[in-house]
């Protein structure tokens, strides 16, 4: 194994994979047998996110890769990151992608789409016939793997009852003390939402960034992060009190005894499905091996056991989560299924616009 860390590598380890994963791995093949794909002797490289959303992600990784003979490599971080490295990779070399397999969120799928970035996931993936219905990706350009609900997360300190709405972020009492995302990194920024709830749509982000303008000039925000540990440090600490964040990036810190919250606004939370991705320009081995290690991904109990560790939402039937989110409403997916929902492929048409609008109105005033 080999890890490429962008952010500090996480803080929630859970125990690993199932005996029964285990075996079914080691069933796969023996080291150094190429299987009748033609895996063996491979060497891909896979992305994950940070903290506890990457422990399952390399359990499974670095078991396949000693049942299958296969050299798994890891990047670690986040979208706003990697994303626009691996762009900048394909047009450097399309054939030497900086990963092969990676893990995505919504406004990556739409964006990786629009410039050509992904395969579809070969049909030798059968685990994908576990996705939920709804959450089907056309042409199999990638597979969603779990859902996130998106919110306000806080300290609790300063706030001894939870914040009930977005608009929240923007209160006065929070000045100075409020944070979020830099573009374009809309679908974490909370922009999209703001936008809706004033007037505005996925095509005319224009309302949610005047709002976040007139803030910026107020002297709300703090300044922007680039990074969950720094949120994370920030809400800790009290620097920031507020800011758009995910109960699956929540919850670990919470259960960590952090003096951190997750509200639903009133509003609804934002639905943020994420997943994986097979990277175009991966020679026929990677792609393989690639496919391979998706399959094992999505078995109900690697993804039972991504989500139990991560607090996020199971997309593939018969991944259950454990007894202790059993009796809370944000966890369930009708939750989240009835939260506002935003037309990513729509999105991404407005990105470069709202980025320069942004910069101008928003960047120009923190």
């Amino acid at each position: 194994m080999t890890t490429y860390s962008m952010n500090r590598r996480g803080f929630l380890r859970v125990a690993g994979i199932s005996a029964g994963a285990a075996a079914a791995l080691a069933a796969c093949g023996t080291p150094g047998s190429s299987g009748a794909g033609g895996a063996g002797g491979a060497t891909i490289t896979m992305f994950h996110w940070a903290g506890a959303q990457g422990t399952v992600p390399v359990q499974v990784g670095d078991a396949y890769a000693k049942a299958k003979g296969v050299t798994v490599k890891y990047i670690e971080g986040t979208n706003a990151d990697v994303f626009p490295k691996l762009v900048s990779s394909v047009q450097i070399n399309r054939s030497n992608p900086l990963l092969n397999l990676g893990f995505f969120n919504a406004q990556s799928f739409a964006q990786g789409n629009s410039k050509d970035l992904w395969l579809p996931v070969p049909d030798s993936v059968s685990a994908l016939s576990g996705v939920l219905p709804k959450y089907q990706i056309p042409g199999r350009k990638g597979a969603y793997l779990v859902m996130d609900a998106m919110g306000l997360v806080y300290n609790k300190k300063a706030f001894p009852t939870p914040p009930t709405s977005w608009m929240d972020l923007f209160a006065a009492a929070n000045k100075g003390k409020v944070t979020t995302w830099d573009a374009p990194a809309f679908s974490v920024n909370a922009v999209p939402v703001i936008a809706k709830l004033n007037g505005g749509s996925e095509t005319n982000l224009q309302p949610g960034i005047d709002v976040f303008a007139k803030a910026a000039k107020a002297k709300q925000f703090r300044g922007f992060i680039s990074s969950v540990d720094q949120l994370r440090q920030q809400l800790n600490s009290g620097e920031v009190v507020i800011a758009p964040g995910f109960q699956g990036v929540a919850e670990p810190w919470i259960q960590a005894g952090d003096p951190i919250g997750f509200a639903v606004p009133k509003e609804g939370a934002m639905a943020f499905p994420e997943g994986f991705q097979i990277v175009k320009g991966s020679n026929d081995a990677q792609v393989t091996a690639s496919a391979e290690l998706m399959n094992e991904l999505f078995t109900p109990a690697n993804v039972a056991a991504y989500c139990n560790a991560t607090g996020t939402l199971p997309l593939v039937r018969g991944a259950t989560m454990d007894a202790r989110y059993a009796n809370r409403p944000s966890f369930q997916l009708s939750t989240v299924e009835q939260a506002i929902q935003v037309d990513w492929a729509a999105l991404v048409t407005s990105i470069t616009a709202a980025t320069q609008a942004w910069n101008d109105q928003v960047k120009a005033n923190i």
